[in-house]
């Protein structure tokens, strides 16, 4: 694993060797403002690493939605599907129904000049 950068202080603080009275490993300034100001950029390769897996894990939750939005839209199209075909074998059914029904006689041979039928209407009992 990877060893964590130290705060500022902690940067002032650590000596960890000295060569002809010069304290070495405490740190350049640059790396004191870039911890007060926030700006700590990516510098070791272990860090690189965290981020590249912290990358991964996202783009392994965005592939397992989208995994799992695709099986729904297949599962809703094989529903639509079967939907549709049902409607067509009933569509088909009431066709072939119609063709073998004998045809209908004309409106104009249905009408009767008998008065046959308004001697059925009852008046209204006051």
């Amino acid at each position: 694993m990877c060893g964590q950068r130290k705060g500022p202080n902690e940067l002032l603080k650590s000596g960890r060797g000295t060569h002809n009275g010069r304290v070495y490993g405490r740190g350049s300034r640059n790396d004191v403002r870039q911890h007060q100001s926030g700006l700590q950029g990516i510098g070791l390769s272990c860090q690189a690493e965290v981020l590249d897996g912290v990358q991964i894990a996202a783009m392994s939750a965005q592939m397992a939605l989208l995994t799992s939005a695709l099986a729904n839209s297949e599962q809703r199209r094989v529903a639509e599907q079967q939907s549709m075909s049902a409607t067509a074998q009933q569509i088909k059914e009431q066709v072939l129904n119609l063709a073998r029904q004998p045809t209908a006689s004309s409106p104009a041979e249905d009408i009767n000049d008998d008065s046959e039928e308004e001697e059925d209407f009852v008046d209204r009992t006051p």
